[in-house]
């Protein structure tokens, strides 16, 4: 079991849900709708030691959750970093913290989905994807061989 799925199956766990509005409920983050540019569908800042997650207004609904599950991700395994200041100010590759936090989000959302798999033969990463409501990218780097 990796970091993420580790870290998604805890959280669950901890506040009986797989939904990310009632997980950030919970932990008091504060998520939040703005007008942003296409190319972005969210961030996560901390202001006053309050955790917001911003997100896009223009996302659909679970375009909306994926990226939600993704910023708690952030939360949950980077504590402390700021990705816009690594990228600008170190050679660290920002990538691999964003595989992680979209293998969080998978982990998270496919968590709430089990008993959908539940008697299947066999399951495909299609599958895993539409039952979640995930990217197929996310659900091929995350679930495939």
């Amino acid at each position: 079991m990796d970091k993420a799925e580790s870290c998604a199956r805890q959280l669950t766990e901890k506040y009986q849900s797989a939904e990310p509005d009632v997980i950030c409920e919970k932990m008091g983050v504060i998520a939040i709708e703005q007008e942003l540019p296409d190319c972005v569908n969210g961030f996560t800042i901390e202001m006053n030691g309050i955790r917001f997650i911003v997100l896009n207004s223009e996302l659909g609904y679970y375009e909306k959750r994926f990226t939600m599950a993704h910023e708690l991700g952030h939360i949950m395994l980077h504590k402390g970093t700021n990705s816009l200041n690594l990228s600008c100010n170190t050679g660290f590759c920002v990538t691999k913290y964003e595989r992680e936090a979209d293998s969080f989000a998978a982990w998270l959302l496919l968590l709430g989905e089990m008993s959908e798999l539940c008697g299947r033969e066999s399951v495909t990463t299609e599958d895993i994807a539409r039952i979640a409501h995930i990217p197929p990218t996310v659900a091929d780097s995350t679930f495939g061989t």
